[in-house]
């Protein structure tokens, strides 16, 4: 009997017990991982467009040619903001944001989406009218587009698109997905597009 305990007392002291039963367990515990690196994803970057007509991969809200071979598009990326788009071969002015509201007239109504740029704003507008009141009917709606500038609200320039009408007039259902709507109209200056403004 004393022989068995003597070998377990023998065999405790090989195994590093000690006095408080316990044990050491440095030589069992592996040492700390190295912390990996904290990889912090990277932020999308809208990239600067390149051309000022819609790409394929955007939805087309409107486009039209202006004067002096000028051409202005709103584009909604399929992520990111929408674009205000001015320019020639490149785009000499790029706007994101935006907001859209519009008005219902009689024999007509209009759409206008605004960008802030500082205190200017450029309004695009497709606007329809009608202008044979003294006759009655026949309506003969006047259609016009183009773009309004403003600046602290006050009219600035009004710039038609070519031949007064755009290749693609503001889209309404493209505008409801692209942009918050307001309720009343950014400006009433968009009269002055309508043919017989100077006789008003």
């Amino acid at each position: 009997m004393r022989g068995l305990v003597a070998s377990f007392l023998m065999l405790a002291g090989c195994t590093g017990w000690g006095e408080d039963g316990g044990g050491s367990q440095d030589s069992n515990v592996a040492e700390p991982a190295p912390a990996l690196p904290v990889r912090i994803p990277a932020v999308p970057v809208d990239p600067a467009p390149t051309q000022i007509d819609c790409t394929a991969q955007e939805e087309a809200v409107f486009s039209c040619a202006m004067p002096g071979d000028k051409r202005l598009a709103v584009c909604a990326p399929s992520e990111g903001p929408a674009q205000y788009r001015f320019g020639g071969k490149t785009p000499e002015l790029v706007l994101r944001g935006g907001k859209w509201a519009t008005a219902m007239y009689s024999g007509g109504g209009e759409a206008q989406i605004a960008f802030a740029n500082g205190d200017t704003r450029y309004i695009v507008f497709s606007r329809m009218v009608r202008t044979n009141f003294a006759a009655g009917e026949p309506n003969y709606p006047a259609i016009t587009d183009g773009v309004m500038i403003t600046r602290d609200g006050e009219f600035v320039a009004l710039r038609l698109c070519q031949g007064g009408q755009a290749d693609l007039p503001v889209q309404y259902d493209a505008a409801e997905r692209a942009f918050a709507q307001e309720d009343e109209l950014f400006t009433e200056e968009t009269i002055q597009a309508d043919p017989d403004w100077t006789n008003r």
